[in-house]
């Protein structure tokens, strides 16, 4: 999914970073009279397995996909082979580690049928944030979550008035698709937090 694409991080890190896209396929799977009830199905069980964040249940009527993102391996699986087990025909993506992707799509009897690589950022790399921003602001592929807003809620963190926890909720907020992982998020502010209490 090319719009989670360009996360940014060590593996460590990008080993608890997993998105699952459910797609209605124009043509092949969309125009059933069932469709959009399977579609929602799916997004229930992603609901279901302890997302760190997921797309509105609201936008579920309108949207063509449903996104979600993990921040564990087992929650992933436990949400394929559920929906495995379903056999809705809803076409399904999963974004993460590609060795780890490919282990959870042999476990199930996959065929990866595509794998996306992200070759990196080329140009002027020295006008770019800190490593630790882009970290959370690539989280969000439609590039919601400004480095003005990670720096806004770290202060409101250094003053006391909210939580990491809280600070990744709200980061969180404009990124409709779902695909920011909070959990993820909570770790790298606290670390940015740290970093600033030393300076």
């Amino acid at each position: 999914m090319t719009h989670s694409l360009h996360r940014k991080g060590e593996r460590i890190d990008l080993a608890k970073d997993y998105v699952i896209l459910a797609m209605l396929s124009r043509g092949i799977n969309d125009k059933h009279a069932d469709s959009r009830e399977r579609l929602k199905k799916v997004g229930k069980i992603l609901s279901n397995h302890h997302p760190t964040n997921i797309m509105q249940e609201k936008l579920w009527n309108v949207s063509p996909v449903i996104t979600a993102a993990y921040d564990d391996h087992k929650n992933v699986r436990n949400a394929l082979h559920k929906i495995k087990s379903e056999d809705l025909g809803i076409s399904i993506v999963v974004s993460g580690l590609i060795d780890e992707v490919q282990s959870l799509a042999n476990e199930f009897g996959f065929e990866l049928n595509s794998i996306h690589l992200s070759l990196g950022t080329f140009g002027r790399v020295e006008n770019l944030p800190l490593d630790e921003y882009l970290e959370i602001t690539t989280m969000c592929g439609h590039h919601c979550i400004s480095v003005q807003s990670i720096t806004h809620y770290l202060e409101q963190v250094k003053e006391g008035k909210i939580s990491v926890e809280r600070a990744a909720e709200i980061l969180a907020q404009p990124c409709v698709c779902g695909i920011f992982n909070t959990s993820r998020a909570a770790t790298i502010l606290n670390t940015l937090f740290k970093k600033k209490a030393l300076e």
